[in-house]
């Protein structure tokens, strides 16, 4: 995920807290001028900021690392919301490109037998 993305979520999340930027900066211990910075991703920030300003607009954390998954029309733009597919999809991303390849491999058969 991109700081843009993620500062996006911060001012959505900020937004809906009904705090302006100043409101928000002032609780954080930073200047308003950096957290505009943040929100436009123009500023790369760290965890333990991000972790205070998921407990100050009441977030969890999750809220501002997940990327946004699109509609394909398919009907996948839910299934990150699935614990075990994110499972598997964490546990596939630590394997090696070639061992994926024989994940897919395995699903592609699965299917095949229905």
């Amino acid at each position: 995920m991109i700081f843009r993305e993620i500062g996006q979520k911060i001012q959505l999340a900020r937004e809906e807290s009904g705090l302006t930027q100043e409101d928000l900066a002032a609780r954080l211990g930073c200047t308003q001028s950096a957290l505009s910075n943040y929100e436009l991703g123009k500023r790369r920030m760290y965890l333990s900021l991000l972790t205070k300003i998921a407990q100050v607009l009441g977030k969890p954390l999750d809220y501002f690392m997940e990327s946004p998954v699109e509609e394909k029309g398919d009907g996948s733009a839910g299934l990150l919301n699935d614990a075990q597919l994110k499972e598997i999809l964490v546990s596939a991303a630590a394997l090696p490109q070639n061992e994926r390849k024989l994940v897919l491999d395995f699903i592609n058969w699965r299917r095949s037998r229905k």
